[in-house]
């Protein structure tokens, strides 16, 4: 096979004609808005050769679904458009390319990735040459050489518009140890004061399904390169619809650094950032207190649980923190420190979203206009 990954006729036809990731769903089928793009190995460099898109129509951006086998981690190495504009340029160690034009998250066998279209900055419509490298699942840091060469394959769709409010259909998954368990009136308080929190962004929540799981470990350990733990706990869900987002709400979830240690609580987490893929695609929000005395549900008022949840759906949705723990600010120019998207979004001034958060949330393929 050749360096550069063949991209099927088809495929590119039906990407090109303008395939909207806003579609309409067929009301007795299944219809994916992803359509197949490239399928290529990883070389012996770790890197997968060109993945080359060809201009075409203005967009808001395209999304890219990458897959390939399980317990591989790769990222976005390079990410180039048809005027020589940089995205992304090179190999990085760390969960996400921190200084990076376009920045993206190592991904654990399958991502999301968003490539929105900023006039003069990076537009994908001209064309994209793309490549992506192999990551050591436990370090973060790029596998130059590794034994194996898995494939990986490759899906695209066109984001025609971002639309100026969107919908986003969540399903909750619960286990008995949540406060949730059971609780239909909780529930309904939950998502509204999530619509509340969510409003500045241009977003309604709307509950689609309430599903009970089976009892869940007490502790629920992971970590960026290793969402093994996480995936366990959907494993056993009903399919879904793929524009639907599940929201898990169960066990005392502990970020488990291998490197920098020790386990951490957290208010809730996305295994990735954007989600819609990958065996952990969900939110994870904690059901058990870790600082209990014994086991018992976290009891926090729901306008706290929805404000932490608007958090992490912020984080599926595509956003990265406004400002990180050591200062690190986002690539958006109207966010700060008076942000949901603080990484300790529990301080008082750390609420809403920017207009620019908005609207890259609304670009992601899970937001339905409305």
């Amino acid at each position: 096979m050749s360096p550069r990954a063949a991209f099927a006729g088809v495929a590119l036809a039906a990407l090109l004609a303008g395939c909207s990731s806003h579609a309409p769903e067929a009301p007795d089928a299944v219809v994916s808005a992803w359509v197949e793009a490239f399928t290529t190995p990883f070389q012996g460099d770790g890197e997968t050769g060109d993945l080359v898109i060809p201009a075409q129509a203005p967009c808001a951006g395209i999304a890219l679904r990458a897959t390939t086998d399980p317990g591989v981690c790769f990222q976005l190495s390079s990410a180039v458009d048809g005027e020589g504009r940089v995205g992304v340029d090179g190999l990085r160690a760390g969960a996400f390319c921190r200084d990076c034009e376009l920045r993206t998250s190592v991904a654990a066998t399958a991502g999301v990735f968003l490539l929105p279209a900023e006039a003069g900055r990076f537009e994908p419509e001209t064309g994209l040459s793309l490549r992506f490298a192999r990551v050591d699942c436990v370090t973060l840091t790029p596998l130059a050489a590794p034994d194996d060469r898995p494939t990986l394959r490759v899906a695209a769709q066109r984001i025609e518009a971002i639309p100026d409010q969107a919908t986003i259909d969540l399903r909750f998954l619960v286990t008995k140890s949540s406060i949730l368990f059971g609780d239909e009136d909780r529930q309904e308080a939950l998502i509204a004061h999530l619509g509340q929190e969510l409003a500045s962004g241009g977003l309604l929540p709307r509950l689609v399904e309430v599903h009970a799981l089976d009892v869940l470990p007490a502790d629920v350990r992971f970590h960026a390169g290793d969402p093994a733990a996480l995936s366990a706990l959907i494993a056993d869900a009903p399919p879904r619809a793929e524009t639907t987002v599940d929201v898990v709400f169960g066990g005392c979830l502990l970020y488990d650094d291998p490197i920098f240690g020790p386990p951490s609580a957290v208010h809730g987490y996305t295994p990735r950032i954007p989600g819609g893929a990958g065996p952990a695609d969900a939110v994870f929000m904690p059901g058990l207190d870790c600082f209990a005395g014994g086991p018992g549900p976290l009891d926090l008022p729901a306008r706290a649980q929805a404000h932490f949840l608007a958090h992490e759906l912020g984080h599926y949705l595509g956003l990265y923190h406004a400002v990180e723990e050591d200062g690190l600010t986002d690539q958006l120019e109207d966010t700060g420190p008076d942000n949901l998207m603080h990484s300790h979004p529990a301080q008082a001034t750390a609420v809403g979203f920017s207009p620019s958060q908005g609207r890259s949330m609304r670009m992601h393929p899970a937001a339905r206009p409305r």
